[in-house]
């Protein structure tokens, strides 16, 4: 039985990193290769989902979800619920690297800009020495590279495929081809592997912990604005629906 905090008619599991490790692991021994999907939701994520049904019912459809960011453990707040932990979906990432390390699952990483999939990997390898990377691709490929890359995929037959195409693009892409890939679990990453290839640098420790990531990554890339505009608009959408569970799209 998932515990789940749903906000505006998004359901976000309630658990904790090292949780979030252990039910991926069980994805991992019970799917027997039928893709179970993973994601991050956050603030754009449940924005996104207000607009958009066929992203908002796809959110549903996910083996996991956890809560990728400050303003999702705000929005349980206002419902007087609470969060065990945060997880930002690059320390979900790591939490399966270090599985992989130590038990040699199988890991392909999908997506980002040329060159970046491929570093990621590399600094990987350098950090955890026994990590199980089988294969990487770019996310710039069209219709033809695609069914080559599926076809790749499906030879490897990983047990965690990362999908980083930016959302909603990589849920819609682990949606729309679930039933044709032979991995356990996929999951969406966004930016992840910009932060391991060392294209960004993340936020100190403390700022982490203290929940303003974002604005730290704000200061050092002021285009980000226009996606940050998003949480006051959410805020108001929670603090004043009248159930704060209900989404747009919500039966």
């Amino acid at each position: 039985m998932r515990d789940t905090i749903t906000i505006l008619g998004v359901q976000v599991d309630n658990i904790t990193r090292d949780e979030a490790g252990d039910i991926t692991e069980k994805l991992i021994k019970e799917s027997n290769k039928t893709c179970k999907m993973v994601f991050a939701p956050n603030v754009e994520f449940i924005m996104m989902a207000q607009k958009d049904k066929e992203f908002f019912d796809l959110l549903q459809e996910s083996s996991l979800s956890t809560p990728d960011s400050i303003g999702v453990m705000i929005g349980a707040k206002l419902q007087k619920k609470f969060f065990k932990e945060r997880i930002p979906g690059q320390s979900y990432f790591r939490k399966i690297i270090e599985l992989s390390n130590e038990k040699g699952y199988s890991i392909y990483l999908l997506g980002g800009e040329p060159g970046i999939p491929e570093k990621t990997k590399e600094n990987l390898e350098k950090l955890f020495p026994n990590v199980n990377i089988v294969g990487v691709h770019n996310g710039y490929f069209d219709e033809n590279e695609e069914r080559e890359i599926i076809k790749e995929i499906n030879t490897l037959q990983p047990n965690v495929l990362f999908v980083a195409l930016g959302a909603p693009r990589q849920e819609k892409w682990i949606k729309e081809h679930k039933g044709e890939l032979k991995v356990d679990v996929a999951a969406g990453q966004g930016g992840t592997y910009d932060y391991e290839a060392g294209k960004i640098k993340r936020a100190p420790v403390w700022v982490q912990k203290i929940g303003m990531e974002w604005f730290w990554r704000l200061c050092r890339e002021p285009r980000r604005i226009k996606r940050q505009l998003v949480l006051p608009v959410y805020l108001f959408k929670v603090m004043f629906a009248k159930d704060k569970t209900k989404g747009r799209f919500s039966k």
